[in-house]
């Protein structure tokens, strides 16, 4: 059993004893506050890499979050594990044989490396930060979370049905699957909503990796008249910001690129010329819920052998409300907007799920799909 969980079993007892009328010293082990520990809690966040300025840098974010909460108290790293599937397993393997208290990880592509190992060492907490399979996330040891991706692609899709002038939009992906097309389907739910006239074009990369790809498909949306592109694809989603870049550059300044997962209107905002492309973007805030779920397993409340999918009402994913976007939206819009999503919050709105219905999205493409 971890130092820690030690300590929190003999500071339950100690409240136990209490409760039953001993009296107990105070320890100089009692944590001071809220947000301390009495011991380092060692954390590792393992990922195939960062730096794609979307998914991977929200969630390694969540050290940044942890080590500021937790300070000394925490010692919290992220781990680049390399894209090549065959280092994942090994790459978790160390982690454990470090003896680290909190293993984070997981993710469709690459929870399977993480919970063959989870299986091997039942001390040690982990927590699957975006989880696929919930049978397979069920051992005794593991806390798993997701998002309400179909509720992200809902609210950009408003935005983009809301904003579009011409009444076509489009959608880059990075792979074409159901998890993926949970967003899209969402997406042109959403959209339509806003503007039942809508037409989408839907195109995938293949890859998260790829923005030539990418920027290749968004200027054929482009072509075709779409004047709003959401990049729902990763890294290769900067292929879409610099295709749009290049049509605003030449005149059209009416063309918007939506970004995902992080509010991207900052994370490239070293790029001011593909900053400026990006209206606003979906969010999925890993590192928030990352940060509540480390706090829940140090505070002896994590679910462990159970899942649980986060949405709009938590916080969990929304929309990137920031100065930028409120500028280049106008009152009607930004009302427009509020009334659609309002109606996600207050459960007037059910958004549909290509996880919980397959074929959802197939139904909607159909529909609105340009011919």
């Amino acid at each position: 059993m971890k130092k820690f969980l030690s300590l929190l079993l003999a500071a339950m007892l100690v409240m136990s004893m209490a409760a039953c009328g001993t009296d107990t010293p105070a320890s100089d082990d009692t944590p001071a506050g809220d947000d301390e520990v009495s011991e380092v809690t060692s954390v590792r966040i393992l990922l195939p890499h960062i730096g794609d300025q979307s998914y991977m840098d929200v969630t390694a974010n969540a050290a940044k979050l942890l080590a500021a909460k937790y300070g000394d108290a925490m010692d919290v790293q992220v781990v680049e594990m390399g894209d090549d599937e065959a280092d994942w397993e090994p790459a978790n393997m160390q982690a454990a044989d470090e003896g680290h208290d909190i293993i984070i990880s997981g993710n469709w592509q690459y929870e399977g490396a993480m919970l063959a190992v989870a299986a091997e060492y039942p001390d040690i907490m982990y927590l699957n930060f975006d989880y696929s399979s919930a049978e397979a996330n069920s051992l005794d040891n593991v806390y798993a979370i997701t998002y309400a991706a179909h509720e992200i692609g809902y609210l950009t899709g408003v935005v983009a049905g809301v904003k579009s002038q011409t009444g076509i939009i489009g959608g880059v992906v990075g792979q074409n699957n159901a998890g993926m097309n949970q967003f899209m389907a969402g997406y042109i739910q959403g959209a339509a909503d806003a503007n039942p006239e809508i037409k989408v074009i839907i195109t995938y990369v293949g890859s998260y990796t790829d923005p030539a790809t990418a920027k290749e498909q968004t200027i054929g949306m482009l072509n075709a008249g779409a004047d709003i592109v959401w990049g729902c694809a990763g890294g290769s989603g900067n292929g879409v910001f610099e295709a749009v870049a290049e049509a605003r550059a030449a005149g059209d300044e009416t063309v918007w690129a939506l970004g995902v997962d992080t509010d991207q209107y900052v994370s490239m905002s070293a790029q001011p010329e593909l900053a400026n492309t990006i209206l606003t973007s979906g969010l999925k805030n890993c590192d928030v819920a990352i940060t509540n779920a480390v706090t829940a397993m140090l505070e002896g409340t994590a679910p462990f052998g159970t899942q649980e999918m986060l949405g709009y009402a938590t916080g969990a994913v929304g929309l990137a409300e920031n100065d930028y976007y409120l500028a280049n939206m106008t009152e009607e819009e930004l009302a427009a907007v509020k009334a659609l999503t309002d109606k996600v919050l207050d459960g007037t709105t059910k958004v549909v799920d290509e996880l919980a219905t397959p074929g959802v999205f197939d139904k909607y493409y159909e529909q609105y799909g340009l011919k």
